[in-house]
C-alpha cells in the first residue's frame, strides 16, 4: 500500500471522523465518480467495492461515537425505556446511533465472521475476528448497557486507544471479590447514614444522597486510585446535595461534630457560623484498600451551587505551587456537580476554561455529577437544551462516563479509571452517576405536586443497597450473617456519635474549618501592634532602577521605552507614581520571600498601559521579560498573568488561592472596577462573609479602577457603596470604643484593632505612597482580611499624585486620612469657615478648585483614604483644629452611591454632631452610574464643584 493510501486508511479508521468518511463512502457506493480520485483507488484497492466490509466498521464507529444517546443509564426506566433490552443480546441499536449501517443484513450475515482491525477496536480481545452476532452484543454491552461513554471528540490518538483499552477489552470491568465487598461497604454506610439521620432528625433539612449513594463508593475509588498515582491531598467543592455523607464517609469527619449541628445550641468562636449544609471540614483519611493517607479537605460553600468550583481549583494551585507540585501530582480538586446546575450555570464553563492555562492548572478536575435527573421541581427536559447535563466538559476534550446509579460495581470501575485518566494525561474527566431524587429538593418538599410520575416510580424502586445486596448474596461474593454484622456495627457507632453530641454544650466553629489552622491564626492578638510598612531607602532605589531599566535581551516597543524613560525622570526627584508604587510594594516583599501573585484582564500591562510589569520582544514571538523578576537574589516568585476575559472564575479562583497560603499577597485586577459586577457572588457570598459563616481568613486584594472621567456609565463606577454596605462595622460601638478608647492606646492600636473586628478592608487611594503601604500591610498584619482598593485610571498620570522617597521610607506606614497640611491653614486654622470632607480623585479637583479661586485661607479639605474601618479617632482629632468651621461631604458619585450614606453617620459620630449638620455636595440620585455624554459630564461636575466652594 502506498504511502498516500496508508494515511487515508489512518484516517478513515479514525473513530473522530466518522461522519465526514462515511458520507465520503456513501458517496462512493452510489457513484465512484463523485469523490475525488484518491479515494476511488483506496476503496478499489482495499476491497471496498462491497457494501458489507465498511458497513461493520462504521458500525462500531457508532457504537463509539452515538452509543450514549441511548445508553440505559436511568434506574427508573424514564430514559430511552425501549432500549433497556438491548444489553447481553445481538439486536441492532436503532437507527440515532447506526443510522444505515445495517439495514441491508440479513439474518445469515449475523453468524459471518469479520476480521477486526486493531487499528480500529480491540473490542475482540486476543480474537482477530467475531461474528456479527457476537460484535452487536459486545457493542451492545459496552455501549448500550449501563455506561454511556463519550470520548470519540478526544483529538489525541494516545488518549482514545488508552480509553478503547479500559472500556472495550473483553473482561475489563471485571472487579474481584474482596474490591466488591469494600463497595458494598461504602454503600451500606451511605445508605444507612441516610437513614440513621431520617429517623433522628426527620423535620430537619438534610439534602439527602438517596437514590445516588453510589457517590459515596466513587469518590471512595478515586481517592484509593489518586494515592496510588501519588496523589496525597484532595480538594472537594460541592453544593449540599450530599455534602453531610461526604463528610462522614468520604472525608471521615467524626459524626457528633455534625450531630452536633443539628442541637440549638451556642456556637464558640469568631463568626456566625452557616447551616449544616454548607459548611466545610478538613481531614486526613486513611485509605482501607491501599493503606495509604490522603488530606482531604471540603470547601464551605452557598446555596449558590457552583459558586465554590473556582475556589477549589485555585486552592489546589496555591497547595501545588507550595509543595512545588508543578504537575499536578500530588494534589487535586475534586468537583461534585449537580445535573442542572452543570448544565445552567456559566460559572462551570468559566471554571472549565482554566484547566489547561498555564498559570491556572492543576493537572486535570475530576468532576462526579450527583445526577437526579432534576433540579429543584424542573424536569430536565425543560432545564437544558444539551442531551446532556455534561456537555459543558467537552470543550476541554475531557471524557465523560454516564453510568448507572444502581450498578456500584460500575460506577467504582469508572471511578477508577477516571483518576487513571487524571494521573496520566492531566487532564478534566467527568464522572455523570445517574441517579435520582428520593425525596422532594429538600426533606420537607412534596415532590408529587410537579413530578407524579417520576415519584410513583420513585415509591416503588428499591434503594442501591437492596439491588446491589441481592446480587452479591447470588453471587456468593457476601452472606447474610456479613451484612447484618457490617449494618449493626456500623448502626451502633452512629449511635455512640448522636449520644455523644448529646453531651456538647456549645458547637466549635474551628471543627468546621475548610483549611489547616496554623499557628498563625491559631495565636492572633487583636492587641499586637502591626509594625510600620516602609521600605529601606536602598532597597527604594534597586527597585525603582530596575522597574525603569530596559532588559537588555529585550526589544521593547518604543511606548515602553517612553514609560521608563518617565520613571527615570521621576527617580531623579526622588518620587515615584502609581505603577512605581504598586512595584515597590511587589518587589519589596518578594525580597521579605513572600510570594506576589497578580490576576486579571491585561494585568501584565496594566489595562491604561501604565504598569508594564512583562516587556514582549517585538521581533520575536513568545519572548518577554518579567522585569521584577530577579532585582534580589533569592527573591519569592512574583506571578503576574493575563486572565481569560471571565471575572465570576477568576475571581473565585483568586479567592481560593489565597486561603491556602496566608504568605502570599493575591491580587485581582478588574480591567475597569464595574466589571466586578460580573463576580458579584464571589463577592457577597464567598469573600465579604467568608470568615463570618466558615473562619477562613483571606487576604486576598481587589484592584478595582473606579473613578468618573466622562467614560460613561460602564466605565466609571466600581459600586463603592456596594462594598461599604457589606461591612460589619457597627457604628455606636465602633465609634465608642475609639473616642473611650484607653488613654495609653495609641492610635495605632486602636486601628489594628479595628482591622481586627472587621470583616474587611475598603480603601480609596489617591497617593502611591499609601498603595505602598496598604499592599505591605497586608502581609504584616498579624491577621488577614480581605482588602477592596478603589485604584485610579486618570491619577495614573496626574502630576500631583505622585509621592517622595521619604513618605515610604522606614518607620513610616499608611495614613489613613490625610490632614490639611496647606500653609495657609497651618497658620491660621481658626480663620477656616468650611471643611470638605471626602475621598478619592475628586480631592485633586477640589484643591485645584480652591486655588483657583483663592479660597485657601477658608476652606480646608481632608480626605479619607481608609474607608472601612472608619478613621474615627483621626478625623476627630483634625476637625477639631477648626473651631467655627462647617463640615460638607463632597463626592463625585451620584448621592445614592458612592461612600456618602455610609461616612456621613460615622463623621457625626466622630464629631458628636447631628447628622443633619453633615452637609452633602455631590451629583444628585441616579439609576445609572454615570452619564453617557461629556458635555453633560462637565456640567454636572462643575455644578458641584461651584457648591462646594461657595462659604455661607
Amino acid at each position: 500500500m502506498n504511502t498516500s493510501i496508508k494515511r487515508q486508511k489512518e484516517t478513515f479508521l479514525n473513530p473522530g471522523n466518522g461522519i465526514f468518511l462515511e458520507e465520503t463512502y456513501n458517496s462512493w457506493l452510489r457513484d465512484p465518480q463523485s469523490v475525488e480520485k484518491s479515494w476511488d483507488n483506496y476503496f478499489r484497492s482495499n476491497n471496498f467495492s462491497g457494501q458489507k466490509p465498511l458497513d461493520i466498521d462504521a458500525t462500531i464507529r457508532a457504537y463509539q461515537a452515538r452509543g450514549h444517546l441511548i445508553a440505559d443509564i436511568d434506574p427508573l426506566g424514564i430514559q430511552n425505556p425501549e432500549v433497556a433490552k438491548l444489553q447481553g443480546t445481538p439486536d441492532p441499536a436503532p437507527a440515532v446511533v447506526v443510522r444505515r449501517h445495517l439495514e441491508s443484513v440479513t439474518e445469515a450475515d449475523f453468524e459471518k465472521k469479520y476480521t477486526l482491525p486493531s487499528s480500529l477496536t480491540v473490542i475482540g480481545g486476543t480474537e482477530k475476528s467475531l461474528s456479527l452476532r457476537e460484535i452487536l452484543t459486545r457493542l451492545n454491552k459496552i455501549y448500550c448497557g449501563h455506561l454511556g461513554l463519550e470520548y470519540t471528540y478526544i483529538p489525541d490518538f494516545e488518549v482514545l486507544d488508552w480509553l478503547r483499552h479500559k472500556f472495550e477489552v473483553p473482561g475489563a470491568w471485571e472487579l474481584s471479590g474482596d474490591h466488591r465487598k469494600y463497595i458494598w461497604q461504602n454503600v451500606m454506610r451511605a445508605v444507612t447514614f441516610e437513614s440513621f439521620l431520617a429517623k433522628k432528625y426527620g423535620a430537619e433539612k438534610r439534602f439527602g444522597l438517596e437514590g445516588c449513594e453510589s457517590f459515596v463508593p466513587a469518590i471512595v475509588q478515586c481517592f484509593e486510585s489518586s494515592a496510588e498515582h501519588g496523589v496525597e491531598a484532595a480538594v472537594i467543592g460541592m453544593a449540599h446535595r450530599g455534602r453531610l455523607n461526604t463528610l462522614v464517609n468520604i472525608c471521615s469527619k467524626p459524626m457528633h461534630q455534625l450531630f452536633v449541628q443539628f442541637n440549638p445550641i451556642p456556637m464558640e468562636g469568631l463568626g456566625s457560623g452557616d447551616v449544616k449544609y454548607h459548611l466545610g471540614n478538613h481531614s486526613e483519611r486513611l485509605l482501607e484498600r491501599s493503606g495509604k493517607k490522603i488530606r482531604v479537605a471540603v470547601l464551605g460553600n452557598p446555596s449558590h451551587l457552583e459558586a465554590v468550583s473556582p475556589l477549589v481549583v485555585g486552592r489546589v494551585r496555591a497547595e501545588q505551587m507550595v509543595h512545588q507540585d508543578f504537575e499536578g501530582k500530588k494534589s487535586m480538586a475534586v468537583l461534585v456537580h449537580g445535573d442542572a446546575a452543570f448544565a445552567g450555570q456559566g460559572i462551570c464553563y468559566e471554571t472549565m476554561h482554566l484547566t489547561n492555562l498555564p498559570d491556572y492548572t492543576t493537572g486535570g478536575v475530576i468532576h462526579a455529577v450527583i445526577n437526579n435527573q432534576i433540579g429543584f421541581t424542573t424536569d430536565p427536559r425543560y432545564s437544558r437544551s444539551s442531551t446532556h447535563c455534561t456537555d459543558v466538559a467537552r470543550v476541554v476534550n475531557a471524557p465523560i462516563f454516564h453510568v448507572h446509579a444502581d450498578d456500584p460495581d460500575l460506577v467504582a470501575y469508572c471511578s477508577k479509571v477516571a483518576a487513571e485518566y487524571r494521573a496520566t494525561y492531566h487532564n478534566d474527566v467527568v464522572l455523570d452517576i445517574v441517579g435520582y431524587r428520593r425525596n422532594g429538593h429538600n426533606e420537607m418538599d412534596e415532590p408529587m405536586l410537579t413530578q407524579p410520575l417520576m415519584y410513583k416510580r420513585i415509591k416503588s424502586h428499591p434503594n442501591v443497597l437492596k439491588i446491589y445486596s441481592d446480587k452479591l448474596l447470588k453471587e456468593g461474593i457476601i452472606h447474610e450473617d456479613f451484612i447484618k454484622k457490617e449494618t449493626n456495627e456500623y448502626l451502633e457507632h452512629c449511635e455512640l456519635e448522636f449520644k455523644k453530641a448529646q453531651t456538647i454544650s456549645a458547637m466549635q466553629m474551628s471543627d468546621w474549618h475548610d483549611v489547616p489552622w496554623s499557628e498563625f491564626f491559631a495565636n492572633q492578638n487583636p492587641m499586637k501592634k502591626i509594625p510600620p510598612t516602609g521600605i529601606s531607602t536602598a532597597d527604594i532605589k534597586k527597585i525603582v532602577t530596575a522597574f525603569s531599566t530596559s532588559p537588555e535581551d529585550i526589544e521593547p516597543h518604543a511606548q515602553v521605552f517612553r514609560v521608563l524613560e518617565r520613571r527615570e525622570k521621576l527617580i531623579d526627584q526622588e518620587r515615584f507614581d502609581w505603577a512605581m508604587g504598586e512595584a515597590l510594594a511587589i518587589a519589596s516583599l518578594l525580597k521579605e520571600g513572600c510570594h506576589v501573585r497578580l490576576s486579571g484582564q491585561d494585568v501584565e500591562r496594566g489595562t491604561f498601559s501604565h504598569r508594564i510589569h512583562i516587556i514582549h520582544d517585538q521581533s520575536r514571538d513568545k519572548t518577554w521579560k518579567n522585569i521584577l523578576h530577579d532585582i534580589f537574589p533569592n527573591q519569592a516568585l512574583y506571578t503576574v498573568t493575563n486572565s481569560p476575559l471571565s471575572e465570576f472564575g477568576v475571581l473565585g479562583f483568586e479567592l481560593g488561592y489565597s486561603a491556602y497560603d496566608h504568605n502570599t499577597l493575591t491580587l485581582w485586577e478588574a480591567q475597569f472596577g464595574d466589571f466586578a459586577n460580573n463576580c458579584q457572588v464571589v463577592i457577597d457570598s464567598l469573600l465579604s462573609s467568608g470568615q463570618s459563616k466558615w473562619g477562613r481568613q483571606v487576604g486576598l486584594v481587589l484592584l478595582l479602577p473606579h473613578g468618573m472621567e466622562g467614560q460613561g456609565p460602564e466605565h466609571s463606577s466600581a459600586r463603592l457603596e456596594r462594598f461599604l454596605q457589606l461591612c460589619d462595622d457597627s457604628t455606636q460601638v465602633s465609634c465608642e470604643e475609639d473616642l473611650d478608647a484607653p488613654r495609653d492606646e495609641s492610635p495605632d492600636c486602636v486601628m489594628t484593632r479595628q482591622l481586627f473586628e472587621v470583616n474587611w478592608i475598603v480603601c480609596n487611594i489617591t497617593t502611591p505612597a499609601n498603595l505602598v503601604h496598604v499592599l505591605r500591610r497586608q502581609i504584616l498584619m498579624p491577621f488577614r482580611k480581605p482588602l477592596i482598593i478603589m485604584t485610579p485610571k486618570s491619577l495614573l498620570r496626574h502630576p500631583d499624585a505622585q509621592s517622595s522617597f521619604t513618605e515610604i521610607t522606614t518607620g513610616t506606614s499608611l495614613k489613613p486620612i490625610y490632614e490639611d497640611q496647606s500653609p495657609a491653614i497651618i497658620a491660621s486654622p481658626e480663620a477656616v469657615k468650611k471643611i470638605i470632607i471626602c475621598s478619592g480623585k475628586v480631592y485633586y479637583d477640589l484643591v485645584a478648585a480652591r486655588r483657583e479661586r483663592k479660597l485657601d485661607e477658608l476652606i480646608a479639605i481632608v480626605r479619607i483614604e481608609q474607608i472601612c474601618p472608619f478613621p474615627y479617632h483621626l478625623l476627630a482629632k483634625e476637625i477639631s483644629r477648626f473651631p467655627i468651621a462647617k463640615i460638607t461631604w463632597v463626592q463625585e458619585e451620584h448621592q445614592n452611591q458612592g461612600a456618602y450614606y455610609y461616612v456621613r453617620d460615622r463623621i457625626a459620630l466622630a464629631l458628636g454632631l447631628p447628622i443633619e449638620e453633615i452637609r452633602y455636595c455631590g451629583r444628585a440620585a441616579s439609576a445609572a452610574p454615570a452619564t453617557g455624554s461629556k458635555m453633560i459630564h462637565q456640567e454636572e461636575l462643575l455644578a458641584f464643584i461651584d457648591t462646594a466652594m461657595a462659604i455661607e
